[in-house]
C-alpha cells in the first residue's frame, strides 16, 4: 500500500468515526423520568444524562463491518478492564458477566453487567453497570448503551460481584427493569 492509499484509508476512517453523532440523530433515544442531561466534552457520547445515582449513557465509536461485533465487543471489555487495572479496581479479571441477548423489535442487543470495584480504606466502592451493546443495522455503527447505580459503599462481606440476582438484589433488580424500559423505547424516529 502506497503512502496516498494509506492517507485515503485514514481519512474514510476518520469520516467515519465523525459522522457517528449524525447518524445517532436518526435514533429516538429515550431518558428515564427525572433524568437530567449532561455536556459531556467526549465526541463518542451521543447522551449523557443522570439523577440520585444513576447514569444513563450512548456511546459509538462509528462505523463497523460485518461480522465483527463480537470482536467489537471484545475490545471495548478489553480496554475497559486495562482502564479499570490502571486506576486499581478489584476483581477486573471477573468484572463483566454475560446477561442475555435482547430484541426489542428493531435492534439485537447483547446485554452484559459490569461490576467497577474502588476500595477505600475497609470500604468498597462499587458501580454497577448494565451495558447494551448493538448495531445500527442502517449505517452500520456500533454504540454502547450503558446504565449504572453508584458508586454506592458496600462492606466486602455482602459484596455480591460477579452474580445478576435479580431476586434479593434491589440494584440489580433497578438496573434490569430500567435497562429494559430504555431499551423497548430505543427505536428509529418516525420518517
Amino acid at each position: 500500500m502506497n503512502n496516498q492509499d494509506n492517507m485515503n484509508n485514514v481519512a474514510t476512517d476518520m469520516a467515519r468515526m465523525m459522522n457517528y453523532r449524525m447518524h445517532a440523530e436518526q435514533l429516538f433515544i429515550p431518558i428515564l423520568n427525572g433524568f437530567q442531561v449532561e455536556n459531556d466534552n467526549n465526541p463518542q457520547t451521543v447522551l449523557l444524562a443522570s439523577e440520585s445515582g444513576f447514569t444513563e449513557q450512548l456511546t459509538s465509536d462509528g462505523y463497523i463491518e460485518d461480522g465483527q461485533f463480537e470482536q467489537r465487543i471484545e475490545l471495548v471489555i478489553k480496554n475497559t478492564k486495562e482502564f479499570m487495572r490502571n486506576n486499581n479496581c478489584e476483581n477486573v479479571d471477573n468484572s463483566f458477566i454475560y446477561y442475555k441477548d435482547y430484541n426489542n423489535g428493531v435492534f439485537n442487543f447483547k446485554l452484559y453487567v459490569q461490576d467497577l470495584i474502588i476500595p477505600i480504606q475497609n470500604e468498597k466502592k462499587v458501580i454497577r453497570t448494565f451495558n447494551a451493546y448493538f448495531v445500527e443495522p442502517k449505517m452500520h455503527d456500533f454504540y454502547q448503551f450503558s446504565l449504572s447505580a453508584g458508586p454506592f459503599t458496600m462492606p466486602t462481606e455482602q459484596l455480591k460481584v460477579g452474580t445478576i440476582d435479580l431476586q434479593s438484589d434491589q440494584v440489580t433488580m433497578s438496573l434490569n427493569n430500567l435497562m429494559t424500559t430504555l431499551l423497548d423505547n430505543l427505536k428509529y424516529f418516525a420518517s
